[in-house]
């Protein structure tokens, strides 16, 4: 999606009397390497599935055909699949990345995904932080969303527009016109 596209997008996203500051989509590559990690894990759950299936299939194959012990192989395919969509996970943030827009307006931050729209009013607005690469590309964090695990363990997640150009001129924007709104 180019800036004209992610502007538009934006634009149809906006109340009557709201002006739009700042339009921008993330960078792809950025969004693939935050996955990488968990690509990973997929190597070995794949491995481990191909193995169980070679295994159930060399055991199977020794035997006269029987029909309930003949398809215990095929137990393994979901697990294959599930593993390849894990290894996957950076090619589906790619993805994901191209159909997300950011927007900032004078009254709320906006993160656009698809046809779902999440908006940050300035009580939304915590504490900003901003991680910013040598050629002024990065992300900036402006809410945060408390997460309860299964097990009861709670963790921080960290909102904001991620992998962006020219990341200090948001921060300003946002520091200047929806930081000030809410104290």
């Amino acid at each position: 999606m180019d800036r004209m596209q992610a502007e538009q997008l934006a634009l149809g996203q906006i109340d009557p009397g709201e002006r739009l500051l700042w339009s921008g989509t993330p960078a792809p590559g950025v969004a693939a390497l935050r996955a990488l990690p968990a690509s990973f894990f997929g190597i070995p759950f794949v491995a481990f599935a191909c193995f169980w299936i070679w295994t159930a299939w060399s055991m199977t194959s020794r035997r006269p055909a029987e029909l309930p012990w003949s398809l215990f192989p095929l137990f393994g395919i979901p697990f294959v699949v599930i593993g390849l969509g894990v290894m996957g996970a950076p090619l589906w943030t790619w993805l994901a990345s191209g159909k997300t827009v950011y927007a900032l307006t004078d009254k709320r931050a906006l993160i656009i995904v698809g046809g779902g729209v999440q908006s940050f009013a300035p009580s939304d607005i915590n504490e900003i932080s901003r991680n910013e690469r040598p050629d002024g590309t990065g992300s900036v964090y402006f809410a945060s969303r408390t997460m309860t695990g299964s097990r009861g363990f709670t963790r921080q997640l960290r909102i904001g527009f991620e992998g962006i150009p020219e990341v200090r001129n948001v921060e300003h924007l946002i520091r200047e016109h929806l930081q000030q709104k809410a104290a």
